[in-house]
């Protein structure tokens, strides 16, 4: 019920070459960002997940790298250790990927796989890197995972009251997303003491593990330059999931930048979240 619940919310929002080294192109988002989140189980804080952006070189060439981990706390590592990694190397100029690796640790569960992208031929490599396996599949011109996915996302001015059609591949395949707009909405973020005004959005899509596992999933985008996801919820058996974020960290100084500053002087602690009125 729990499995792989950690890596939704990667939809809350979800290649040529260059063979030599380039300046590093202007992007619609800070490279060097570093955003935290919490993650309940109903009211219950149990674990956090950390997303950040850096440059690399590789081969020669200036690249991007976008990194996600999921870690369980204490208390849900007793029962359900999680530990999970994530990491898109991506073309900036093109900003699509290069590759896509999974390291997946979820109680006796384990995954650890590499992605890589050839738009040339129009194919995708996959390979299991704890068993024999490996797969080819065709790939569209602007085919991306879901951690590029996301992060182009936040290039995209959506509108409310409006429906978006995308493609994204996930388990070695290509996928129909949708994503429906709703209204703006304030959303209260405890561990900031700050509320920022997003916009929600219910995407939709047939792949299992990261929509259907989870069941109703609702991502807030925040209504500013940043277009950050400030919530994520899903309802799942018997309770319901929230990730919220916590603090943002790197370049700038934005109203996130300052609250998060000013919280980290305090000392903060992982409480439950209030309960609140049902939808």
């Amino acid at each position: 019920m729990i499995k792989k619940w950690f890596l939704f919310f990667l939809v809350a929002l979800t290649l040529p070459l260059f063979s030599v080294a380039k300046s590093k192109p202007d992007l619609w988002f800070p490279v060097g960002e570093r955003m935290i989140f919490q993650l309940y189980w109903g009211v219950i804080p149990v674990g956090e997940a950390i997303l950040w952006s850096e440059w690399i070189e590789q081969d020669g060439r200036t690249l991007l790298s976008i990194k996600i981990t999921a870690k369980s706390n204490k208390i849900l590592s007793k029962i359900y250790p999680v530990n999970d990694y994530m990491e898109s190397i991506i073309d900036p100029e093109s900003f699509l990927p290069i590759s896509f690796f999974k390291n997946v640790s979820e109680g006796r569960y384990r995954l650890k796989e590499i992605t890589t992208f050839d738009y040339e031929a129009g194919k995708g490599y996959w390979q299991h890197l704890l068993k024999d396996k490996s797969r080819e599949f065709d790939i569209d011109p602007n085919t991306r995972d879901l951690i590029t996915f996301m992060f182009y996302m936040r290039s995209q001015q959506l509108e409310e009251h409006n429906v978006y059609n995308y493609r994204v591949m996930a388990d070695e395949k290509l996928y129909d997303l949708i994503v429906n707009t709703k209204e703006k909405e304030k959303i209260k973020l405890p561990a900031m003491k700050r509320s920022f005004v997003g916009l929600k959005c219910d995407p939709e899509a047939s792949f299992q593990g990261l929509f259907v596992r989870v069941g109703k999933l609702c991502v807030w985008v925040s209504d500013d330059d940043r277009r950050i996801a400030l919530k994520i919820t899903a309802r799942v058996p018997l309770a319901s999931v929230q990730i919220l974020l916590k603090r943002v960290e790197g370049p700038g100084d934005d109203e996130y930048i300052r609250a998060s500053r000013k919280r980290s002087k305090e000392t903060v602690t992982d409480e439950p979240l209030e309960e609140e009125d049902e939808e």
